[in-house]
């Protein structure tokens, strides 16, 4: 375990697009990369790359990574309050849509502050600004983007304002030919593709 606290902080900042579509109307696109599942180096807690040296370790190294996806999560969402905040006052079309990499369930932490249901606020006031995961009309047995040991998971999402939704006319996660990578002597030469599936979210708007 680490002697003393030390600051925790993150790469992958989140991209954010203000996109002119006609008459006054902006597409609010932000994208962003969290933090994967993989555990976070600990000094002194790794024989190599692959091998942890203690289960303590190990746990520490995957706490941490679990704390900067949920900060990433926070930063996305005050960011998300901020633009409606600005669209409330300029009158504008609440067209905002959230993607990418989240390494997050729809019912993980990271994902569920993102989104921000009803649900879990207990305030209706804001149901205006709850962000809505697209790929719900999927049907469940394609829906996932990810294979892991065998287990389908759906970490990488397409969120859209209610508003927006309004316009979504249906999704498609491309995962046909999606390679399990996570099993033994599967390296990068091998399986040179992505292990996440695209996803496509089709928006038609008047």
């Amino acid at each position: 375990m680490e002697p003393a606290a030390k600051d925790i902080s993150w790469e992958r900042p989140i991209l954010y697009v203000k996109i002119d579509l006609d008459a006054g109307r902006f597409l609010h696109l932000l994208n962003v990369h969290l933090k994967s599942k993989r555990p976070t180096s600990v000094d002194g807690q790794k024989i190599n790359n692959y091998t942890w040296r203690t289960m303590a370790g190990w746990a520490e190294g995957s706490f941490i990574s679990a704390m900067k996806r949920v900060g990433q999560a926070l930063e996305m969402r005050v960011l998300i309050d901020d633009i409606f905040d600005k669209l409330d006052v300029s009158g504008e079309p609440k067209y905002i849509v959230a993607c990418g990499d989240f390494n997050a369930d729809v019912n993980d932490v990271p994902l569920q502050a993102i989104m921000g249901p009803v649900e879990e606020t207990g305030n209706t006031g804001l149901i205006n600004r709850v962000m809505i995961p697209c790929e719900q009309s999927v049907p469940e047995t394609s829906r996932y983007s990810l294979l892991h040991l065998g287990k389908k998971e759906m970490l990488d999402h397409i969120l859209a304002t209610r508003q927006m939704l309004t316009y979504y006319r249906g999704a498609e996660i491309h995962n046909e030919v999606l390679h399990d990578e996570s099993g033994a002597f599967r390296t990068d030469d091998k399986f040179p593709e992505s292990d996440h599936a695209p996803i496509v979210a089709e928006f038609v708007l008047p």
